[in-house]
């Protein structure tokens, strides 16, 4: 059985490998900062805009936020 610990690890990795859908609360792990800040930086366009999955739902794609961080780490 995997602990929530494994589950925030894989969860990193497939950020990291471009796998999948991350929710905010993933992205501000990832990026060491809060969900606002997660908010606010799609809103600006610092970070790709997140996707509509449902209702309650909204994730960001894990490939399109590697794409775009290596786009501006090329700049």
């Amino acid at each position: 059985m995997d602990t929530p610990q494994d589950f925030q690890s894989r969860e990193l990795q497939d950020l990291s490998s471009g796998l999948g859908y991350s929710t905010d609360k993933t992205l501000a792990r990832y990026f060491s900062t809060s969900r606002k800040t997660i908010w606010a930086w799609a809103k600006e366009g610092r970070i790709p805009k997140p996707h509509k999955i449902s209702a309650n739902v909204t994730r960001w794609s894990n490939d399109e936020l590697q794409c775009y961080l290596r786009t501006i780490g090329d700049a």
